[in-house]
């Protein structure tokens, strides 16, 4: 079942990036956030990332390290897909 909210992108030397999405996860362990509207960062923004917190709409914050973390975008896609944990 996602859960909805927000990721802030924490960017060095730049301005974070907060943008509407949902968290999700399957039977595997891989937990994968999908940005759902702009603003998202984008491929070039995202070698400059250190951290990322997800905002629950209900719920407490949890921050990842975005080197543990991978960025993947498809044009078809409406905002990038940010993979927190892999498949175990």
């Amino acid at each position: 079942m996602p859960t909805f909210g927000k990721m802030t992108v924490d960017i060095k030397n730049a301005k974070s990036i907060t943008g509407p999405g949902t968290l999700e996860s399957d039977n595997s362990g891989q937990v994968w956030f999908d940005f759902s509207g702009k603003p998202y960062p984008t491929s070039i923004d995202w070698k400059k990332a250190t951290t990322l917190t997800f905002t629950p709409t209900m719920g407490k914050a949890k921050t990842y390290h975005a080197a543990d973390t991978e960025y993947f975008f498809n044009g078809g896609w409406v905002g990038p897909r940010l993979v927190l944990q892999k498949a175990r």
